[in-house]
């Protein structure tokens, strides 16, 4: 209701402003004649729905719904730009090569759930130094992208 008379008081000032600066001869009549009539289609429109069935109405609302689809394929997306940037992360930090998944929710701001890297070559180390780097690496993964890191 509140909404309904501030749209009403606005419609007033704007056509009480043009009726101001519109000419005085017949074109002002005009403009004026047309923005009454528009000031008395705005007070008029919720009874529209009253009289006639909704889906009939000049006024009708529409139920706004999410489209479930876009947001699945901007998260993927933003998982596959992710994902080129944590191997080459990956690479420069660690010299190591890997193939990466990147998990993200299909919410506000699209966060990052989970980061999956499955290492397939870890460089020259030395023996049984890839057991250490795998922690290593899990653990940088999630403190720089703030998610659950798997590394195998």
């Amino acid at each position: 209701m509140k909404a309904y008379v501030l749209s009403i008081a606005g419609i007033v000032l704007v056509i009480a402003a043009i009726s101001i600066i519109s000419p005085s001869g017949k074109m002002g009549k005009f403009i004026k004649g047309t923005g009454r009539l528009f000031i008395l289609v705005v007070m008029v429109a919720p009874f529209a729905t009253l009289f006639g069935e909704k889906k009939d109405s000049f006024f009708r609302t529409e139920e706004m719904s999410t489209d479930e689809s876009y947001l699945l394929r901007c998260a993927q997306i933003l998982s596959e730009e992710d994902e080129k940037e944590i191997t080459e992360y990956l690479n420069e930090t660690f010299s190591i090569t890997a193939e990466v998944k990147v998990f993200r929710k299909d919410t506000t701001g699209f966060p990052r759930e989970k980061i999956e890297a499955k290492i397939t070559d870890f460089g020259i180390i030395g023996q049984g130094g890839h057991i250490d780097k795998t922690e290593d690496v899990r653990k940088a993964l999630e403190e720089r992208y703030g998610c659950e890191a798997v590394v195998s």
